[in-house]
């Protein structure tokens, strides 16, 4: 916990660089491969360092890429008799698949357009004044290295000690690695807490990103539509309020700009999780309805589907708050009585309303889809829908069975 000293520190604080307020999340982004590392060719002992560095990544994606390719063999190469064994083993590998490509993309997004990111929100302060930053943003900002530290260490423990104690259970998930003798469960362990570590890492640092990116600009967005519309309820010149309208419009456009490069950030983030959520949950409830699952795979399958959900619904939630609040203009510029104001005036609403109107702003994903209050309602209906066939297809499969077991015991 922050002691009081830096919370006041914190709340003193009225001019923000950017570079510095989010250098604690870059730090942990490049401490654990998630961004590139730039060496001073002038500093001492380059080459010793760039090897180091090269060393060091080419640990981390070993871990991390090879995670995939171990479950595709045990895919391919099972020998099990249980009929039920591919469920669980193709609901860890859609994770695995969807949390590399996480890592692997955003690698090169995050090292491309991290400082682009904060330059523009410099340049967007130095052109409209200082962005208010809140204490929350602050604290996690200066403490971003230990939390994503230790919110990534708890998990990958559990998930060591779960994969030990369930062995058993689990012993065709973790083919070809294995638990028997010393040296085999302290190499196991080690792959097993080293990758789920670095994969939940990038995944907690780049949803900190998102949330206190989200949290920058709801908050900015908010105030331009109190200006907008406290601007139009005065009785201002019409030179000062045309003036005024334009500001504000420029001021927005430049918001979405710097918006843009942040959602060019965690796109592919955004995409892995939801694209992995449905197979997931599908593959979960599969197995429930059939009774496929051991009790460790049962255990195993449960929290991860949670996991994925619990990330998905606050992605799902975030994006459609944001989406409202970036359109809420909107609402206070169709109240403009146009014949009140100068023809520039006109001009600037028109451009605000068509800026407004047009494509659909929020967190977009490949532009497929964009995070609003529809996301919640397709993916809710999705799972649904599913549930409902499964439940379906179980009664169905239930009753044929017993009506071969009555006409056998006849």
């Amino acid at each position: 916990m922050p002691s009081t000293t830096h919370v006041k520190e914190l709340k003193q604080e009225t001019h923000t660089d950017f570079k510095h307020l989010f250098r604690p999340l870059q730090q942990i982004a490049k401490w654990t491969g998630l961004h590139s590392v730039q060496i001073e060719k002038e500093s001492r002992f380059y080459t010793v360092k760039r090897v180091l560095h090269w060393i060091k990544l080419l640990i981390v994606y070993f871990v991390i890429v090879s995670a995939p390719f171990k479950f595709l063999y045990v895919l391919l190469y099972n020998d099990s008799g249980n009929d039920g064994w591919i469920i669980p083993i193709l609901a860890v590998f859609v994770f695995f698949v969807a949390s590399t490509y996480v890592t692997v993309v955003s690698y090169f997004s995050v090292s491309k357009y991290f400082s682009s990111f904060c330059e523009s929100l410099n340049e967007h302060k130095r052109l409209y004044g200082n962005i208010q930053i809140n204490l929350f943003m602050k604290i996690c900002c200066k403490w971003a290295n230990l939390i994503v530290v230790f919110v990534a260490v708890i998990p990958s423990t559990l998930y060591g000690f779960m994969s030990f104690h369930f062995q058993d259970d689990l012993i065709d998930i973790f083919r070809p690695l294995s638990f028997n003798g010393v040296l085999n469960t302290v190499l196991t362990l080690s792959y097993l807490s080293s990758n789920s570590f670095f994969l939940i890492a990038h995944q907690v640092t780049l949803n900190m990103f998102f949330i206190l990116t989200f949290t920058l600009f709801l908050m900015q967005f908010s105030q331009l539509n109190e200006r907008l519309e406290t601007s139009l309820a005065k009785n201002l010149s019409p030179s000062h309020q045309e003036k005024t309208i334009e500001t504000i419009r420029q001021e927005y456009s430049s918001l979405l700009a710097c918006f843009e490069i942040s959602n060019s950030i965690i796109r592919h983030y955004l995409f892995a999780f939801y694209a992995m959520c449905i197979p997931i949950v599908c593959f979960l409830l599969y197995g429930w309805l059939r009774g496929k699952l051991t009790r460790g795979e049962s255990l195993a399958m449960t929290v991860l589907a949670m996991f994925v959900i619990s990330f998905v619904l606050l992605h799902t939630i975030i994006g459609a708050i944001f989406s409202i609040m970036a359109h809420s203009s909107l609402n206070v510029l169709m109240k403009v009585d146009i014949q009140s104001i100068t023809d520039k005036a006109v001009h600037s609403v028109s451009l605000f309303v068509s800026r407004l109107n047009g494509p659909t702003i929020g967190y977009h994903v490949y532009n497929l889809f964009t995070l609003d209050t529809n996301t919640a309602l397709g993916l809710t209906g999705t799972l649904l829908t599913y549930g409902i066939v499964m439940l379906q297809f179980s009664e169905s499969g239930s009753s044929g069975n017993n009506a071969c077991n009555n006409n056998t015991s006849t």
